[in-house]
């Protein structure tokens, strides 16, 4: 199969460059502000540390590990329907981890600090953190060299290996994210063994949902023919991966109010508590139910597309029901005794302005560098 560039000379090209532009503008000045003045305008508080760009993160990063997943249908299992949009999955992937690594840099309001990772991680390997940055790190590397090798017709195998390897390490990468929750004994909401799997699942219906959005907006905006039975055959991996992530909500917090402690108070506070309708309305109803019941319905062009955009919607918002309410609620000082947390109330998080426009900063710089790709690096089938 030929692949090629795009002329991006046309005033739409440039409009849109432009628009990135000034996402980007607003990002860094909220930047800058956070730099000098530190995160006084965020709605963090002492109890909720992590807003909403921590959420937008691990959604970056989960949507990064399904679209390289994706990649392997491909170049690992020989699936040949796929390959027109194979090569260019392996790009976004990459630019949506660069894009959630810079987003935490964006969040730190201290960038420089990233560095003691890099620095003190190997002292201490006991940290998901520490563990996790070596896996960011090795993830994109090697999906430049495992993108390079698409473009070489005399490295097939060598593509075939590392499309398996670079799959096997997107799966490490999210189960390692989950696992930074997961792990923590402290957080009713995030202790559970079940997060890294649901991390990988919800990895795949993000990255699918995800690629189905841009690739049919991309092709539509430079004049190419979608094949429509490829963007079927995505939604029924969609399906799959819809039903799959509810399936596990379900047990998962199952599991939480029949054995958490406290008789699963934490959990009784996301189902009932002020984050409730994020989790009932957006995250399962909106998010999961709707789009499982369109493409159960039907499976045509427009109606993958609207359960795609549904999908990546709800997957957000799983991210947000566990990163917001997993803190607002202090941890039990003593099993069986009341929540304590300052003025013994849970706290209330509230999106901020600022931590918005972090989000679209990094937004507008993956969009900016998708377009530069799809200009001078040939990604697109001819």
């Amino acid at each position: 199969m030929e692949y090629t560039k795009i002329e991006g000379k046309s005033i739409g090209f440039y409009g849109i460059i432009a628009l990135f532009g000034i996402l980007i503008a607003i990002g860094l000045f909220e930047f800058v502000q956070g730099m000098r003045f530190g995160q006084e305008d965020y709605g963090t508080s002492n109890i909720v540390p992590w807003g909403l760009p921590i959420t937008a993160v691990i959604f970056l990063i989960g949507a990064s590990a399904g679209a390289l997943m994706l990649s392997s249908l491909t170049y690992v299992f020989g699936k040949e329907e796929y390959k027109p949009v194979s090569r260019i999955s392996i790009f976004l992937a990459i630019l949506l981890l660069i894009g959630a690594l810079s987003t935490i840099e964006g969040e730190l309001g201290r960038p420089e600090r990233f560095m003691n990772l890099m620095i003190y991680g190997p002292q201490n390997l006991t940290s998901m953190f520490a563990v996790n940055t070596f896996l960011y790190g090795a993830y994109i590397i090697l999906s430049i060299v495992y993108l390079w090798t698409t473009f070489r017709a005399d490295l097939l195998k060598v593509t075939k290996i590392l499309g398996a390897a670079a799959a096997a390490l997107a799966i490490f990468v999210h189960a390692g994210t989950g696992s930074i929750f997961g792990f923590i004994v402290a957080k009713e909401l995030w202790f559970s063994p079940l997060l890294p799997v649901l991390f990988i699942v919800a990895a795949l219906t993000s990255g699918v949902a995800l690629l189905i959005l841009i690739l049919t907006a991309t092709f539509k905006f430079t004049g190419r023919s979608m094949d429509e039975n490829l963007v079927v055959g995505l939604g029924k991996y969609l399906t799959a991966f819809l039903l799959l992530q509810l399936f596990l909500v379900f047990i998962e917090n199952m599991v939480r109010i029949y054995g958490g402690i406290g008789g699963g108070e934490m959990t009784k506070f996301l189902f009932a508590g002020p984050y409730s309708f994020v989790f009932w309305g957006i995250q399962i109803f909106l998010g999961t139910i709707i789009p499982i019941a369109i493409l159960f319905a039907r499976k045509t062009m427009v109606t993958v597309q609207i359960a795609s955009l549904l999908a990546v919607i709800g997957v957000f918002a799983e991210r947000f029901s566990l990163v917001i309410p997993g803190q607002s609620v202090p941890p039990q000082q003593v099993v069986g005794r009341a929540l304590m947390g300052f003025y013994g109330e849970p706290a209330i998080y509230s999106i901020s302005g600022a931590e918005v426009a972090i989000i679209l900063g990094v937004i507008g710089a993956i969009g900016i560098l998708y377009l530069i790709g799809l200009r001078v690096i040939k990604l697109l089938p001819s």
